[in-house]
């Protein structure tokens, strides 16, 4: 056992380090939150990663992206090869499959299928609503991971971890998934039109997105890291539902879902027959 895992052993042993290398993690989205999930799965001992990612790094991302370097050009850094220099900087001899598309195209959904874990770290409700089906479907753990900033007075800002373990729960069973804003999003350009005339949405407040800041993103990060940790090595079944009220300091938790549901019990294991594709000959990457 490589010595700079010796810190591991007193908490899940050497068996618990084996089987955190011997998963195959995608992260979808590899941004502020999913750097910091990279990194730290990294860390922990994940060897084999699958990264999806269209973007590439940009001056308002320098706040937050972890692995970005000061003299990174903008445009011109796939944050891929971010990522991809943040892994083999911590494990030269780690896999790292890299995907610069959106979540909806056949490459993604392929990486997906092949995983045992899967990180959602995705901002827009119909890619984690699709994701959801997806992991369902080919029954892959699934962890959502959101972090959130929302100005008032006082405002309110923190994040939470959704995580699928074993068909336990889901994002919709669990409340965290806006399924109206979701069909919103999978309607394209006319149902974006149709939310800003419902809601009087401010074009000028649309295009640089809200606040985002690092140290909220990394608890948000460390608590869907260590439910991971704890679901692979055994130390313990992970919570359904972790929620980060950063403004009153508390992390509180969730472990009931909602019976009866379609995604937990109608759609999971059927695979093919569930036909989550039918998203992809939809064209609907084009706009999410």
């Amino acid at each position: 056992m490589d010595d700079r895992f010796a810190r591991h052993m007193p908490l899940f042993g050497a068996e618990g380090q084996e089987r955190i290398a011997g998963t195959r993690v995608a992260v979808i989205g590899v941004g502020g939150v999913g750097s910091h999930v990279v990194q730290q799965l990294a860390l922990l001992g994940v060897r084999e990663f699958a990264l999806v990612e269209p973007e590439e790094l940009d001056d308002t991302n320098r706040n937050r992206f972890i692995g970005s370097h000061h003299d990174d050009p903008v445009p011109g850094t796939p944050k891929l090869e971010i990522a991809n220099r943040l892994v083999t900087a911590i494990a030269p001899t780690a896999r790292v499959q890299r995907i610069p598309a959106t979540l909806v195209s056949d490459a993604a959904f392929n990486l997906v299928k092949a995983a045992d874990v899967v990180f959602g770290c995705i901002d827009k409700e119909a890619p984690r609503l699709i994701l959801t089906e997806l992991c369902s479907a080919y029954e892959r753990n699934y962890i959502d991971v959101a972090s959130d900033v929302l100005p008032g007075s006082p405002p309110e800002w923190g994040g939470c971890v959704c995580t699928s373990w074993n068909g336990a729960a889901c994002l919709v069973c669990l409340g965290e998934l806006d399924i109206d804003e979701a069909g919103r999003q999978l309607a394209g350009p006319d149902g974006e039109e149709q939310r800003r005339a419902i809601y009087g949405v401010d074009e000028t407040l649309l295009a640089g997105g809200g606040p985002s800041v690092v140290s909220v993103n990394g608890v948000v990060a460390s608590l869907a890291v260590t439910e991971f940790m704890a679901g692979v090595t055994g130390l313990r079944e992970p919570v359904p539902l972790m929620t980060y009220r950063g403004w009153s300091g508390i992390v509180t938790k969730k472990t009931e879902p909602h019976a009866n549901c379609y995604f937990c019990g109608t759609i999971r294991g059927r695979g093919e027959a569930a036909d989550v594709e039918r998203y992809i000959r939809d064209g609907v990457g084009e706009y999410l």
